[in-house]
């Protein structure tokens, strides 16, 4: 009976005010939740947070959202709803001042012009001008929920972003990733009317309504990956596939879940749209300078899966050429012979030896003092009783790789220094110590390896204003020992353990070749200068280089790194118990 009210009322609306339009709408049921964007949807539902605040507006002006509004989704959706009642005119805007008069009388209570007109504009423009104007890098961060400076800066991204129709009319997607919530995934897709069109996942972690074939959707597929007793499913990388055959690759270290991308910072690279090939086109056409093409699809293949088939072909088919980062992956098994250097951290000394160089006088300080490691990580594993057992041994020995010059000196192998938060710094999070839900380190994990604590730095971002959003970015990176030049970077899955990135092994019997021994399947983007500025050093934040005419490279964490205090000691999960 409401409905049959309800359509009947809807179909009279050009004959009533806006009073009687507000009344015939169904409330919709996720409330100052809700993530849609489609004008449809407004027309058939009513949101009263989003009435109150556009009741609140004034004709002409920026739209504007109250000074110390707590909003539970990202403000950059909100204002892009309010746009949608005002291109409806779904309500008449009262003069600002005079609702202010008449609901609020504090100074604190004012509204604050949150987004000028280039910024509404540019949210017009979509996400695709958004992507074009990150280039070269296209390197995002998410958008802390509580830092409201990241809603408006131009490297940050939610996940609705990435199904932004400006990026293309899509057709169907992958999601590969560790840990899922189908329901927050699904709002995710409603927000551009996604949610129907056929999506295959594969994941790690156990979920009941994902193991269930018949609890899914039609359009949805879904297929478990657990690799061993020890070992994770640990990648997170997105394939969308557009109706005009284009392909887009994403490479992330967020989950889809909820809180990943609530107030945790998360690294994602979003590839350029990648055309189909000609059909006459030679089987090896289409391959990026990077030879992403050829990494990604050996990725794939180590699945094994019958359901990837038709994913593999219409890689097979697309141009990479536009790809200028390198797809560096780990799969679970002993890798000896021809694929000893096709994963993990041999991969990685592998791509750093034969295209990354590292001048030695950038600076006086340089001639005497090798390019430190930065690694910065959500988690530790077991790495051995001393740092030479591994992580200062063959993992070093793999991102210390260079390609020798004539003349080159030997250098001391370069210090490795390790960004992951303290204790201090979780308590002082957004979420307290909940922040530190996505540091699973264990204290009998740290309890064995306390030298580990000597290699430490705080997590601290307060350029990119993140500083208090724990990080489950995982990045590794080379960096001039005076803080001003980057040789590479890394934005991977991988944490700073062996089974993400490979144990050596010894030959098999006489004459065998050594292995490396992986247990988790990762996957990240190597970015080098070389290719993307055509420079031998990435520029930071206020350096330049000679005739070099690119932007600076968008770090996410601060330089100079801060060394643990005296009394700091590294989160543990054994903190939330």
């Amino acid at each position: 009976m409401t409905s049959v009210n309800s359509a009947a009322k809807r179909s009279n609306r050009d004959d009533s005010g806006p009073t009687e339009r507000k009344r015939s709408k169904i409330c919709c049921s996720y409330g100052d939740n809700c993530y849609r964007r489609n004008p449809t949807h407004f027309t058939e539902y009513s949101h009263p947070h989003l009435e109150k605040l556009y009741s609140q507006q004034k004709a002409g002006e920026d739209l504007r959202l109250p000074s110390g509004y707590k909003a539970k989704i990202d403000t950059n959706i909100i204002l892009d709803q309010l746009q949608i009642y005002r291109d409806q005119g779904f309500a008449t805007e009262p003069n600002i001042e005079d609702a202010e008069r008449q609901e609020h009388s504090t100074e604190g209570d004012r509204l604050t012009v949150v987004t000028s007109q280039n910024e509404v504009l540019a949210r017009r423009k979509g996400f695709a001008s958004k992507l074009a104007e990150s280039s070269p890098y296209n390197f995002f961060l998410t958008a802390i929920c509580d830092s409201p400076p990241t809603h408006k800066e131009a490297l940050s991204i939610s996940f609705h972003e990435l199904l932004d129709p400006t990026l293309g009319d899509l057709d169907s997607s992958l999601q590969i990733n560790f840990m899922v919530e189908l329901d927050w995934l699904m709002e995710m897709y409603k927000v551009y009317g996604n949610e129907k069109k056929p999506l295959f996942i594969i994941y790690g972690d156990d979920d009941d309504v994902l193991n269930d074939p018949k609890a899914l959707p039609e359009n949805i597929k879904a297929k478990k990956i657990k690799p061993s007793a020890f070992g994770h499913h640990h990648t997170k990388m997105s394939l969308f596939y557009y109706k005009d055959n284009r392909m887009r690759v994403v490479v992330s270290t967020a989950n889809l879940i909820s809180s990943d991308w609530y107030n945790r910072t998360q690294g994602v690279w979003v590839s350029p749209s990648c055309p189909q090939l000609p059909a006459d086109s030679d089987t090896r056409a289409g391959e990026s300078p990077t030879e992403f093409k050829a990494d990604l699809l050996r990725y794939m293949a180590a699945y094994q899966l019958p359901e990837l088939q038709e994913w593999m072909s219409r890689l097979r088919k697309t141009d990479f050429s536009a790809i200028k980062v390198f797809f560096v992956a780990s799969v679970p098994g002993s890798h000896r012979g021809p694929d000893y250097d096709k994963w993990g951290h041999r991969r990685l000394g592998h791509l750093l030896k034969k295209h990354v160089t590292i001048p030695s006088l950038l600076s006086p300080s340089e001639s005497k003092e090798s390019w430190p490691i930065i690694a910065q990580c959500s988690s530790i594993g077991a790495l051995g009783t001393d740092p030479d057992a591994w992580m200062c041994g063959e993992l070093r020995t793999s991102m210390s790789q260079r390609a020798v010059q004539p003349g080159d000196m030997p250098q001391p192998p370069p210090k490795f220094k390790v960004i992951y938060p303290s204790l201090r710094n979780v308590k002082n999070s957004h979420d307290d110590l909940l922040g530190g839900g996505c540091l699973p380190y264990s204290r009998r994990t740290h309890e064995k390896q306390a030298w580990f604590r000597n290699f430490l730095f705080e997590w601290k971002s307060d350029k990119r204003h993140r500083s208090k959003a724990m990080p489950h970015i995982k990045t590794y990176a080379r960096v001039s020992p005076c803080g001003r030049h980057l040789a590479w970077f890394h934005l991977t899955s991988a944490n700073l353990s062996k089974a993400a990135w490979g144990k050596l092994q010894e030959p098999k019997g006489k004459g065998g070749s050594p292995g490396l021994y992986i247990m988790s399947y990762e996957a990240g983007v190597l970015f080098l200068p070389k290719l993307l500025v055509n420079e031998p050093v990435f520029t930071l934040e206020g350096e330049t280089v000679e005739g070099d005419l690119s932007c600076p490279f968008p770090l996410p964490w601060d330089l100079p790194l801060s060394a643990y205090g005296a009394d700091d000691m590294p989160w543990v999960n054994e903190y939330l118990k």
